[in-house]
């Protein structure tokens, strides 16, 4: 019995049901199925319309609503369809919902309830192929988009090969190939940098030359009729002497599969803004759309290998670039004289950027091929390395050591170079193991590594950086920066850091993560004398000061197709938004926070009565700070001209 049960989603389902394209807009795609998002591949289509919500979100086929939710996160609002044949269909970031699902939410939430609601229907709402479900929006998202979804037995499929009808007339572009040595031994065209390859007319015109633990990824972005940014293609495959090495297809995915993401794409180099890359090798878990995982190139022989690139899109069009792997024996700068140094009590730390791969530590050494034969002493936790563990390589066309460090236990590496006739320089390099329900403490910073965050276990050290300040905030301590950065990873860690200093005490500080230029708070709870956060990857994080309030712009209504909405812009340059509180004539009111657009919105459930309204406005940001504001607007009559309902007071720019 139990066994038909299992069987029975797969009896239910049947043939997908003829679709029709869900926006009254020209096709225009943002981002395809499969594609990169922090915590899980993309599950629908991003469907735009030029920025304007004036475009109505209809039922791609005939079916029955059955569940919808509203929220200011997340999908926003969003509309849930019952197919036959076990499929659904999903439309998210809505700004409205049609009148009759409105309805429902009214019903359930009241007319002016808690913007949160989500519910599945007693009675579900037969809907038709094409039938209005509202408009497109920006509803938990920072672009006016319709996300859809087209699910079997719950599952997201890809709708482009599934038959929703998005006109396609471009093959994917092979863009660029990265190379990365991940093990000491390791080169690419004998150097220890990742090196990145651009095509021309889908070849290569010189080999990439490797040996040794290399990973390849690749550019490979697509385009879709009506649509101006990069896209992912349907799949992506690697194939090496004629077989196949490594395929990607994005067919299914699945919200279970938690940054499986960071296995599939280079997250490091996306957070960069660098480039969008596939990873053409498997580590780790097994991830869904790895057809076939490949894996590193030190299986290949010497010599020439033949390897190819093939991107395919959803629309049959594919791409096949080609280039010349050449596998040879390593090259090392010069031969390293190994020699027992004097070593002081304490070394050093080094002065000069090292690189961090995994286990690997690539560490440079100018003086390393000096013409007067450098001696080396390379020592691991006090145990004089052999020659075999330490290998000679280059970094940045400098001479650097390569070396592997543990990533099960703490490490203590010191290197020591002397001159042939010279007193030797030492400096360490303190390591600590990042490893499952490890609790970590360095100084003012302390790590506690949940139980199922990582991936896999990494070395990882920690130093100091000078604290540029941000916009909005005050620096009370140093950047503490840490290594082995974008890591993939799987959950939160618990981040620790210490208040040293009398500017680190009182209000509004907390812990932030520099990227970019940019300070994010990751939170501030009080642990005594420590200031406690969550954080997925290790990186530059400070303490900081919000010193700034958020600041209430003057609020104006807008157009909109399911009647007048209120707009408040609000503006904060420090901890970020927390929340937002409004009433209207002492009423308060479902506000709907976008901090994406720098602005709270009120779509009344109920249409005010023509007049003027006082609208009392408190915005409260992350670090505890608060500001309010009073004013008026006048709502306008329904049967007045279009524009009568604003004046130049609390008129403002509209979307």
């Amino acid at each position: 019995m139990v066994a038909w049960l299992a069987l029975l989603p797969g009896l239910l389902t049947g043939p997908v049901p003829p679709l029709v394209y869900p926006l009254d807009h020209p096709p225009a795609v943002t981002s395809t199925f499969g594609t990169y998002r922090i915590s899980h591949h993309h599950a629908g289509l991003d469907l735009v319309t030029g920025g304007s919500e004036h475009v109505a979100v209809r039922a791609a086929a005939d079916g029955e609503v059955y569940r919808i939710k509203r929220n200011s996160v997340g999908y926003g609002r969003a509309i849930y369809i019952r197919h036959p044949g076990g499929w659904q269909t999903v439309y998210a970031h809505l700004s409205s919902f049609a009148p009759a699902l409105a309805h429902e939410v009214h019903a359930r939430a009241g007319v002016e309830g808690d913007l949160r609601v989500a519910f599945n229907l007693k009675t579900p709402i037969p809907v038709t192929a094409g039938q209005v479900l509202g408009t497109v929006g920006t509803s938990g998202t920072d672009l006016v988009h319709l996300h859809f979804e087209l699910r079997k037995g719950g599952s997201p499929v890809n709708p482009l090969t599934h038959g929703l009808p998005v006109p396609d007339t471009q093959p994917p572009r092979v863009a660029r190939l990265l190379a990365i040595p991940v093990a000491p031994s390791a080169h690419v065209n004998q150097a220890h940098d990742a090196a990145l390859f651009s095509f021309h007319d889908n070849t290569l015109a010189e080999p990439v030359r490797v040996s040794g633990d290399v990973r390849l990824l690749v550019e490979v972005p697509d385009r879709i009729d009506g649509s101006e940014r990069d896209l992912t293609p349907h799949s992506v495959e690697l194939r090496i002497d004629g077989k196949r090495w490594h395929l990607a297809r994005y067919d299914l995915v699945s919200y279970a599969d938690m940054r499986q993401t960071e296995l599939d794409f280079e997250p490091g180099r996306q957070a960069a803004r660098e480039g969008l890359f596939n990873k053409l090798y498997g580590e780790g878990p097994r991830v869904r759309v790895h057809v076939k995982p490949g894996r590193s190139l030190k299986s290949l022989r010497r010599g020439d290998h033949a390897a190819q690139i093939i991107a395919r899109d959803a629309a049959g069009h594919a791409t096949t670039a080609t280039f010349t792997l050449r596998v040879e024996a390593p090259a090392p700068p010069c031969v390293v004289k190994r020699a027992r140094l004097r070593h002081p009590k304490r070394p050093g730390a080094p002065t000069l950027p090292r690189v961090w791969r995994g286990e690997t530590l690539v560490l440079p050494v100018p003086t390393l091929c000096d013409a007067r034969a450098a001696r080396v002493d390379v020592r691991l936790n006090g145990r004089r390395l052999s020659a075999r563990q330490v290998r000679a390589t280059r970094l940045d066309g400098k001479p650097a050591l390569a070396l592997t460090v543990p990533s099960d236990k703490d490490a203590t590496i010191d290197i020591g170079t002397a001159p042939a006739d010279g007193p030797a320089t030492w400096v360490r390099i303190e390591a600590f193991a990042v490893k499952a329900e490890a609790e970590i403490k360095r100084g003012p910073v302390a790590l506690d590594i949940g139980k199922d965050a990582l991936f896999f276990d990494y070395p990882s050290e920690v130093w100091t950086a000078p604290n540029p300040g941000g916009d909005g905030l005050a620096a009370v301590s140093p950047l503490y920066r840490f290594a082995n950065t974008w890591r993939p990873a799987k959950g939160y860690n618990v981040v620790r850091l210490k208040r040293t200093s009398p500017e680190a005490d009182g209000p509004h500080v907390g812990v932030y993560l520099h990227d970019r230029g940019q300070f994010w708070r990751l939170g501030g709870l009080e642990k005594g004398d420590w200031l406690q956060a969550g954080t997925v990857h290790l990186g530059d994080l400070a303490l900081m000061r919000d010193v700034q309030d958020p600041v209430i712009g003057e609020a104006y209504l807008d157009d909109h197709p399911a009647g007048p909405r209120l707009v408040v812009p609000i503006t904060e340059k420090g901890a970020g938004l927390a929340q937002v509180t409004l009433t209207v004539d002492g009423r308060t009111m479902p506000v709907e926070l976008q901090r994406a657009f720098d602005r709270a919105l009120w779509l009344p459930g109920r249409r005010p009565a023509p007049g003027p309204h006082v609208i009392d406005v408190t915005a409260r940001d992350r670090s505890g700070r608060t500001a309010s504001k009073t004013m008026t607007v006048i709502w306008p009559d329904p049967s007045a001209p279009d524009g009568a309902h604003t004046d130049d007071d609390s008129a403002g720019p509209s979307d």
